[in-house]
């Protein structure tokens, strides 16, 4: 009995497979919705009259740029005020050229040290200044030192506040100078 029930069952699929390769087949024929598409590809799509054309886009005219204030509309007022600063640092003080460099102007100032002041029979005053290599110079009103063209606009001998006051240009970030006062006083406070 169960060979009969087999052959039987085998049989069946066998016709089903048979019959769902001809659905499949008879698919691919050619039918009305094929011939539909054929027609939309030759003729194109129909178009629909409901939508409104774009409108037509006005000529470019230009025009001028008109400024009052003549200020550059791409800078920053901060920008503006930086530059501001830099152009009146830059027509402030300015070192003179004084001529050949002097021994004392090879040092920086905070590297130089007051070690005396003596004054001269006519009563001229002169610092006795002590270099970073531990040469000694004497120096007076005028004389340049420091590496910033700083020269010596002070001296004074008084006890217990006897320095030199030395007046120098420190550059700016513009490009310009600073005038500032830098006063040495005498090692010891003698």
């Amino acid at each position: 009995m169960k060979t009969i029930g087999a052959r039987f069952h085998k049989k069946i699929r066998h016709v089903l497979a048979i019959s769902v390769s001809i659905a499949m087949l008879a698919g691919c024929s050619d039918s009305d919705d094929l011939s539909h598409l054929r027609n939309f590809v030759a003729n194109g799509p129909k178009t629909n009259n409901h939508i409104t054309p774009l409108p037509k886009t006005p000529a470019y005219e230009p025009d001028a740029y008109n400024n009052p204030t003549n200020r550059d509309p791409f800078t920053s007022f901060s920008e503006m005020l930086l530059r501001k600063e830099a152009a009146s640092e830059a027509t402030g003080p300015r070192p003179a050229s004084h001529g050949p460099m002097q021994p004392l102007e090879k040092y920086a100032l905070s590297s130089l040290s007051v070690s005396g002041i003596m004054r001269t029979a006519d009563g001229q005053l002169w610092a006795v200044i002590q270099a970073p290599d531990a040469k000694v110079y004497r120096a007076t009103l005028g004389s340049y030192i420091g590496t910033h063209d700083g020269r010596i606009t002070g001296i004074d001998d008084r006890m217990g506040k006897q320095s030199v006051t030395v007046e120098q240009y420190l550059p700016n970030a513009f490009g310009g100078y600073k005038k500032q006062q830098t006063v040495l006083h005498m090692q010891g406070g003698n």
